[in-house]
């Protein structure tokens, strides 16, 4: 029997499943990339916000912060207490802490830093 030019039934058979293995394996590449850049863009927001609410505290009153809100969809808390190692004589500090957390708690961002206490004679004008 001869064989005539070009591909023979169960040749198109196979180059298709091999096409659509790897078709299958492209578009879960191509969805994991998507999904890393969006929780990349959530974790920048996160990351705007906790250093905007640490920019709003410039000093610490005396008896500390504590505060919590929600700001475009993203939960967030703000915790200070009295930085107990050394510091200059003075100028207290507080370790002020926010943690931001978003997909309902999933996730979460948490940032730290050191700010002075407001002095004592200035608690009576904010």
């Amino acid at each position: 029997m001869k064989r005539g030019a070009g591909f023979s039934l169960i040749e198109i058979l196979i180059a298709l499943a091999i096409m659509a293995m790897a078709l299958g394996a492209l578009y879960r590449t191509a969805g994991g990339a998507v999904r890393g850049v969006a929780e990349a863009g959530q974790r920048n927001r996160a990351t705007a916000l906790a250093m905007s609410l640490l920019d709003t505290h410039d000093n610490i009153p005396s008896r500390g912060i504590r505060d919590a809100g929600h700001d475009a969809g993203m939960d967030w808390s703000l915790v200070s207490s009295p930085y107990l190692e050394a510091a200059a004589p003075g100028w207290p500090l507080h370790r002020v802490e926010v943690t931001v957390s978003w997909n309902e708690g999933r996730r979460s961002l948490t940032l730290a830093s050191l700010l002075p206490q407001r002095h004592q004679a200035l608690e009576s004008v904010r």
